[in-house]
């Protein structure tokens, strides 16, 4: 008997699955890429993928033992109506493959981050997912990871009081994975809507960059940020930047190296060090100090991102993901682009420009 809903990827490389390998055995996080996610929910068959290069189609091809294969996902979609459909392109060509596969039936999508290369085809991804009534995650998977998860809710039952203020520490390029982070603390804010940004994007000349580092270049004349010379990403690294939210709590995003984040409450403060490793509640009570550790538990974050929109396509839930909670960070996203561009100044969300491209990774 088959699995009750179809599955289709779009992109063959690392997060479509071949990131798989690099995941240490034993990882919370595995399985982590998406065809492995797959096939480990039994409600779930992975019925074909697509990829628009051969080379790395052969390679999935040869990895996972996957027979049908197409070259074009549009043709894969009309052929083999997949009820849901996971885009792990490069973000500079994911939106077209979301707003076809939202107008062609496809019921469910998990997209990788970023979303796309511009507010306009944000734009376009969001009208197409709420035309056609489309439950939909995005990558930012600590919103699923059950840490994660978990301090949140200790947060929302007041256990550091309100939160007023977040610092999220991770140095890292905008539009691939600054939403990992903007997601998160929005999350543990308790998602209120971002009002405005300030901030700075990487220079070639910044003293605490990289030397190796090849930065896009800004082209005025198309309103772009350009892959640099022999490069294949055109994906700015971010440097120090602000975010305020509707009621008055702030994030501050700090470029250092690391994966950490505290949230500091009127009652005590929240902890999520090393990437997850270490999640801690951390409250004074008098002349001493309560603490209370939080271990995740259960299943990998990229499989709870599924069952997220299959619980949707069943119930009718919004998945923890949904199309409105994904626009808030990248509206930031690209915020954070248009105040570099006016040298650092406050832009108020959501952007009034939506043409600026800026194409990720």
């Amino acid at each position: 008997m088959s699995a009750p809903y179809r599955a289709a990827i779009i992109g063959t490389g690392r997060m479509g699955g071949l990131i798989e390998d690099e995941i240490p055995p034993g990882s919370f996080s595995r399985p982590y890429g998406h065809f492995s996610a797959y096939a480990a929910i039994d409600e779930v068959e992975v019925v074909a993928v697509a990829n628009r290069g051969a080379e790395r189609l052969d390679r999935f091809v040869k990895r996972f033992g996957v027979t049908n294969t197409y070259l074009d996902y549009r043709t894969m979609i009309e052929r083999e109506k997949p009820d849901i459909v996971s885009v792990t392109t490069p973000s500079f060509a994911r939106a077209e493959p979301i707003v076809f596969a939202a107008e062609h039936g496809v019921r469910g999508i998990y997209a990788e981050k970023g979303l796309c290369a511009s507010l306009a085809e944000a734009d376009r991804i969001r009208s197409a997912l709420r035309a056609n009534g489309v439950a939909f995650n995005w990558g930012a998977m600590r919103r699923h990871h059950d840490g994660f998860k978990r301090l949140r809710a200790a947060i929302e039952q007041g256990q550091i009081g309100e939160p007023r203020f977040a610092a999220m520490y991770a140095r890292t390029d905008l539009i691939k994975h600054h939403p990992h982070t903007l997601d998160l603390v929005a999350m543990m804010l308790g998602d209120p809507v971002p009002e405005w940004v300030e901030g700075r994007l990487e220079e070639p000349d910044d003293p605490d960059g990289p030397p190796t580092k090849q930065f896009p270049r800004y082209d005025a004349a198309g309103h772009r940020f350009e892959r640099p010379p022999d490069g294949e990403i055109g994906d700015p690294m971010v440097g120090f930047y602000r975010v305020g939210y509707r009621g008055g709590a702030e994030g501050h995003f700090v470029p250092r190296p690391g994966f950490d984040l505290d949230v500091r409450g009127t009652d005590g403060h929240a902890h999520a060090w090393d990437n997850g490793e270490l999640i801690f509640l951390h409250r004074p009570r008098g002349d001493d100090v309560e603490q209370k550790f939080i271990r995740p538990r259960g299943e990998s974050p990229t499989i709870c991102t599924i069952r997220d929109i299959i619980r949707e396509l069943e119930t009718g839930e919004p998945t923890a993901g949904r199309i409105d909670i994904t626009m808030q960070s990248v509206e930031v996203q690209f915020g954070v682009a248009c105040s570099h561009l006016q040298g650092g100044a406050r832009v108020a969300l959501p952007v009034t420009d939506r043409s600026l491209y800026v194409p990720g990774g």
